[in-house]
């Protein structure tokens, strides 16, 4: 990547209500996505269920109007390529060719990683004083929105592999509460 960073704040209103909040992000950067490239090889991307530019699906033989619309240059050749392929030839062509540059994403993004607002409870006016220095009554919601990302699909910020996401199980949202006690 570029640069990472984060941004973390404690915000203190109404004198004893207290917000966290914990943003990171991640500007550039790629990764490799095999649960994309096994998709679309089956055809269960969305990718592989989208209309061409003759606005029939590219599910449909070509002789119905459908295929994917195939353009460039044919490396044996060199002469100009412009035609229709069936979907099932063209994905599946991608990965026994090792076509990958179609499963390669950005992984930029900004995520809220946590967020917590809590009450400071009057330990003093509840009788508590004796027992407890202070209290904190909180609720908090751990990766509760990945606010921008280039990716569609994936959470780039869950990559846990060296050269990207290869079927792990997405991440997680986790929402609780706390109480906090100081003796």
């Amino acid at each position: 990547p570029d640069y990472t960073g984060g941004v973390q704040n404690t915000i203190t209103f109404f004198k004893n209500f207290v917000a966290n909040i914990n943003i990171d992000y991640q500007v550039g950067g790629k990764f490799f996505s095999l649960s994309d490239m096994w998709g679309a090889y089956s055809g269960l991307t969305a990718r592989t269920a989208v209309l061409n530019d003759k606005g029939n699906p590219i599910r449909d033989d070509v002789a119905d109007g459908g295929g994917v619309h195939v353009f460039g240059v044919d490396e044996t050749t060199g002469k100009d390529v412009d035609m229709y392929v069936n979907a099932k030839d063209y994905f599946s062509g991608m990965v026994s060719r090792n076509v990958f540059n179609d499963f390669i994403y950005d992984l930029t993004f900004v995520k809220l990683r946590e967020l917590s607002i809590g009450y400071k409870l009057p330990v003093d006016k509840m009788g508590l004083s004796k027992f407890l220095n202070n209290a904190t009554f909180s609720i908090t919601a751990r990766n509760p929105w990945l606010i921008y990302a280039k990716t569609k699909d994936f959470d780039p910020s869950e990559i846990t592999s060296i050269y990207g996401e290869d079927g792990q199980y997405p991440g997680t949202r986790s929402f609780g509460f706390n109480l906090k006690l100081g003796f």
